[in-house]
């Protein structure tokens, strides 16, 4: 609702926002910022990237079953792996750009769908397993997030998570990168969530915590590009495998 007020003695509109319009507002900068960044991403060089890709694969490995849903997406980085591991996989991602991306390397073999996770229309308790993968800094309400996952798993089924970890989300650090073509710092818009909020959540939608794990840069990072063994016993990201009761 826009207000007239008055500032420094001049009159001017003051637009009020509800939390669902920010949320809105949010949604539609980040599918922004991830199209424009989408035909470098794969490319770009990013240390919390480069950290899920060393250490998530070794944590969902032998995940069961054969129907997977992996949300968010993206460009297909974690959908490969679980083709190569005779899953088929259903993949959620916002961005068309992140998505035109995925199928070039990936064909028909995944379903990948466009759109919010929140909004879509997913069978329930139709996967056998689901993953994410530094998605949750972009999600706003978690509870409803946690929700929409416990409906779309069977029971028992296993959810595994990737986050840039709290203690680095606490100090400022948050999803952001450079625009090939300007050179501009593009920043998308985040959301820190501590460890305590986000079992909290999990737990209010049926879901148990089976593990969680700290992951700090280490030698294998330092050996995909030097520059990064600063990053060489800081925590990195932090890693959840939930149950679905």
């Amino acid at each position: 609702m826009p207000l007239s007020v008055q500032v420094n003695g001049k009159q001017g509109i003051w637009i009020m926002r509800t939390t669902e319009q920010a949320s809105r507002d949010h949604r539609q900068t980040n599918i922004d910022g991830y199209d424009r960044w989408a035909g470098f991403y794969d490319q770009y060089p990013n240390p919390t990237v480069a950290m899920d890709e060393l250490a998530f694969p070794d944590f969902w490995k032998g995940l069961p079953g054969r129907h997977i849903l992996e949300i968010g997406c993206g460009t297909g980085r974690h959908t490969a792996r679980l083709l190569a591991a005779g899953k088929q996989v259903t993949g959620v991602d916002q961005s068309p750009g992140m998505l035109a991306i995925a199928r070039a390397k990936l064909g028909p073999a995944p379903t990948l769908l466009e759109g919010d996770f929140l909004a879509l229309e997913l069978a329930e308790a139709a996967f056998d397993a689901a993953l994410t993968a530094l998605v949750l800094e972009h999600i706003a309400d978690l509870p409803r997030f946690f929700r929409h996952v416990a409906r779309s798993l069977r029971s028992g089924a296993p959810f595994f998570i990737s986050e840039i970890h709290p203690a680095r989300t606490a100090a400022g650090t948050f999803a952001h990168f450079k625009d090939a073509e300007t050179g501009a710092e593009v920043s998308l818009a985040s959301y820190p969530h501590t460890a305590e909020q986000l079992a909290a959540a999990a737990i209010e939608a049926g879901f148990q915590v089976r593990e969680r794990r700290d992951v700090a840069g280490d030698d294998r990072l330092a050996a995909v590009n030097p520059k990064w063994a600063r990053y060489q016993g800081q925590p990195m990201l932090q890693l959840w495998q939930l149950l679905r009761r």
